[in-house]
Order: C-alpha cells, then sequence, then structure tokens
C-alpha cells in the first residue's frame, strides 16, 4: 500500500497580490519525484483562483494571469501605521478547511513558503492542519524556510523543517518517518534525472512553467538565489523540448513561462539550441520570462530567435545605469549592453514598448537621482520600466548594508521588509518620495507605449535635475 502524502501552497497574506505565472514549482517537483518512489501525493493550493469560487467570476489581465480571490482581515500590529488595507490571497478558510477534512488518512503534510514577509499565511495553514490533521507530522520548506530557519522554527512551530532544496532531503526525512526502506533506491545524478513537474495536480492551469536550470553563477549583493538553490546546472536542451511537447499535449495551454534566474548562461549551448528546436517543433507557444534576462548576452542571433520562437513577455535586468553601482553589486549588463540588446531585438522585430527592463529601487544608501537616471535612461530607448523595489533579503549583502546604515536591526520583522511598505522603513517623506517616482515613471512609460520619447534630446543629467526639482515641489 502507498503512503499518502498532502503538500500545501499556503495563502497570501499582503496589502497586494497578483498571479503573475506563479506556481509552487518547487513543490510540484517534489510531488512527481516523491510518486516515483511509490506515494500517493495530494495537493491542495490555496492560492488556486478556481477552487470554491464557482459564483465569482475569475478575472485575468493576459496570457493566464490574474487576480487571486482577495479578502480583507485585520492588520497586525506592527503594520497597523501602514494606511492600507491588508488582505488574505487565494481560497477561502471554509473551502480550505473542506479540502483538509477530505484527507484525513495522509500520513504527513508538506508546506511550502515563498516570500519572508508572507510568512503569516504559512502559519496559518499549519495552524488550521494541527486542528483538523491533529498528529500529522508538518514539514515545512521553501525560500522562508531556508532564508530564516531559526524564525519559521519559533513563529510556524514545524515538527520538521527542510532548508535548501527539497526532493532528496523529504524523501530520506518520509522514508524515516514511515519506515519505508528499500534495499536500492536511484536518485537522481543530474538535473534531467528528475521527473517533470506535477501540473496535474493543478486545478485549470491557465499557463505552465518551464526551468532550463537550477541556480545562478553570479553574485549579485541583493539576491538569494545561492542560499535557496543547489550550484548552478543546466539541462539537456532535447529534454527541455520533450517537456514543453508533453506539457502541451497535455494540457493544450500556449504560455509557457520560464523560471530560471540565468537563462543565458552559456547561450549557443543552451538557450540557441532550446529556441531553434521550439521552432522546428511548430508548436503555437507564447513564451514569457517574469525574471529578468541578461541584456548583455542578446546577440543579433539570439534576438532572431527570441523573435521566431514567440518570446511575448520579455524583461531585462538593466537595475541601474550607474557605473559604480554596477559594479559593486556585480551586475550583468552594461549601458552599452541595453542599448546593445535594444537594437538587436528591435532589428529582429520586437516594438521597443514590447520590452521591459528592471530598474532598482530603494537600495541602502542609493540616491533618488540614481534611480530617476535610471528610469530616464530606459525610457530614452523607448523600453517600458518597471520599478523593482529593494527588499532586504536575510543573508545578502545588501541586507547587511541595510543593517550597518541603520535603516534596518539585525532581527527586523520579515512583515516591514515587505518591498511595497519598506521606504516607510525611513519615514513618511521618502514612501511619499517613492510614490511620486512610481507615478513619473507610469507617466514615461503611457507616453513610451505611444512613442513619444520627451527626454530623449536631453542629457540625463539635465534631466534628473529638473525632475528632481519638480518631485521636491
Amino acid at each position: 500500500m502507498k503512503n499518502k502524502i498532502l503538500l500545501i501552497n499556503p495563502w497570501i497574506y499582503d496589502f497586494s497580490a497578483f498571479d503573475l505565472w506563479s506556481k509552487p514549482l518547487g513543490l510540484l517537483y517534489i510531488a512527481s519525484f516523491l510518486r516515483e518512489h511509490n506515494f500517493d501525493v495530494f495537493f491542495i493550493d490555496c492560492l488556486d483562483k478556481y477552487s470554491g469560487h464557482d459564483s465569482l467570476k475569475v478575472k485575468f489581465k493576459k496570457y493566464g494571469t490574474g487576480h487571486f480571490h482577495r479578502e480583507i482581515i485585520e492588520k497586525p500590529k506592527i503594520l497597523g501605521h501602514i494606511p492600507k488595507s491588508f488582505a488574505r490571497y487565494g481560497m477561502t478558510e471554509d473551502v480550505f478547511i473542506a479540502q483538509l477534512k477530505s484527507h484525513k488518512n495522509v500520513q504527513a503534510i508538506l508546506v511550502t513558503s515563498l516570500m519572508t514577509y508572507w510568512y503569516l499565511g504559512v502559519k496559518r495553514v499549519v495552524e488550521l492542519c494541527r486542528q483538523y490533521l491533529p498528529g500529522v507530522p508538518v514539514i515545512l520548506g521553501g525560500i522562508y524556510a531556508s532564508l530564516l530557519p531559526d524564525h519559521a522554527r519559533k513563529e510556524i512551530k514545524p515538527d520538521y523543517l527542510i532548508e535548501g532544496p527539497g526532493e532528496i532531503k523529504v524523501l530520506n526525512l518520509l522514508k524515516h518517518l514511515l519506515n519505508k526502506y528499500e534495499n536500492s533506491i536511484d536518485l537522481p545524478k543530474q538535473l534531467d534525472d528528475y521527473p517533470c513537474p506535477a501540473f496535474d495536480l493543478i486545478n485549470h492551469p491557465d499557463y505552465l512553467i518551464i526551468l532550463t536550470a537550477r541556480g545562478c553563477p553570479y553574485n549579485c549583493t541583493f539576491c538569494a538565489q545561492k542560499l535557496i538553490s543547489m550550484p548552478f546546472s543546466q539541462r539537456n536542451p532535447d529534454t527541455i523540448i520533450e517537456e514543453f511537447e508533453l506539457h502541451y499535449q497535455s494540457f493544450k495551454l500556449r504560455d509557457f513561462a520560464f523560471y530560471d534566474d540565468a537563462l543565458f548562461i552559456n547561450k549557443s549551448r543552451h538557450i540557441n539550441v532550446i529556441l531553434e528546436k521550439l521552432i522546428e517543433k511548430q508548436l503555437p507557444l507564447r513564451l514569457h520570462s517574469p525574471n529578468g534576462l541578461f541584456a548583455n548576452a542578446i546577440d543579433a542571433e539570439l534576438a532572431r530567435l527570441m523573435f521566431r520562437a514567440n518570446f511575448t513577455t520579455l524583461r531585462l535586468s538593466f537595475e541601474t545605469f550607474n557605473n559604480e553601482r554596477r559594479k559593486d553589486m556585480f551586475s550583468k549588463v552594461s549601458n552599452e549592453g541595453m542599448i546593445n540588446a535594444v537594437y538587436c531585438l528591435t532589428s529582429a522585430g520586437f516594438n521597443a514598448s514590447d520590452l521591459e527592463a528592471y530598474v532598482l529601487m530603494g537600495l541602502p544608501n542609493q540616491s533618488i537621482e540614481e534611480v530617476i537616471g535610471s528610469i530616464v535612461f530606459v525610457n530614452n530607448l523607448g523600453v517600458m520600466v518597471r520599478l523593482a523595489s529593494f527588499s532586504p533579503i536575510p543573508g545578502t549583502v545588501e541586507f547587511d548594508r541595510a543593517v550597518e546604515s541603520g535603516i534596518i536591526c539585525k532581527d527586523i520583522d520579515p512583515l516591514l521588509t515587505n518591498n511595497s511598505i519598506f521606504p516607510l522603513t525611513e519615514g513618511d517623506k521618502k514612501f511619499v518620495l517613492f510614490q511620486k517616482i512610481k507615478s513619473f515613471c507610469t507617466a514615461l512609460n503611457k507616453m513610451a507605449e505611444e512613442n513619444k520619447l520627451i527626454y530623449k534630446d536631453t542629457s540625463i543629467e539635465t534631466t534628473v535635475t529638473n525632475v528632481m526639482r519638480k518631485i521636491n515641489e
């Protein structure tokens, strides 16, 4: 008889949340891995946009992205000063409890976790598991558990906690808990030995996720990738194409989002080959890159392949136009590389306004002038700006710098590191200033869509001076 394991993707507790190709990929990999080792796996997705809401109209933006069901809840005291409504995103508690009750015969519960400042959703899930499935061991893993294991043990109180990549660790723990010992188990020796994610567990999928590699070879000062993932390793392009074909045939979905942090590394042997093979297969796909792409890697050949393979959402990691800042934080792009990437992409057939670039805002000791200059630099290329507000991630260089500069304390409650409210750490004045920058960015994006680049013929230094004068009025 197979052992029965329940996997749970918790709610988001936040001021805002949106399904932007958001799926618990690590948990779905674990699900398929456990199936291979003779476990019966069940799944509750608290962020299921459909479950229990037949009477509610699910709102979509495009390409499968959309809004979660939102329910206003009481704010934690520590967030009482924030002039925004706090909400639980996902299915109602009644629906979740009903699903929990239907799994009373499971022998272990695996709960994942994402952003550190979303831990309240994890906490509530575990509380309800204790109440309705008493005695069943709870195993916590994921990003929050890996970055803040001591905080998670104190606040969530799981029976067991897994740090880092989970497949093999979870398997070994379950074997121990359930006295499930086989004479011989073939464990994966490379990425392609892992089975595809168990997307069949998702209720009404609207898009799918593709991971062509794990980890990242870079050491950006604001990123925690090396703390939560295995060493950088890429899959064989042939197995990636097989996965594309398998999922397309199984689900008949066109939208696939790359989850890679370093999709363009070894491009001639990796992404170029993948795109060439996708073009040969003539699958009617739309490809999306919510994670920033390395602009310096984009040349005429790669841009041509991206256009022919129907890259639809294309976001570039730009971060800042300040060379000193870029060197300091180990950035993967230069101003010249960004200009060349946009030239290659538009020459291949993309419109500049179809492209987006991430610009960082709120780094420790980062001037407002630097942020404005970076926004203007990207806008002058006709590219949409996506502001990425800094969130201090424990274990990163920028977190330590925020502590050293007195912006935060070392044991700051993760709820206060939420990037949407973090500017308030430095006072209302800074928060208001950041809101003005966001409005400025929105206005420039709207004009760029109409091909109106109002600062293109003015030096960035002059533009920054004029903009700073306006936002300080």
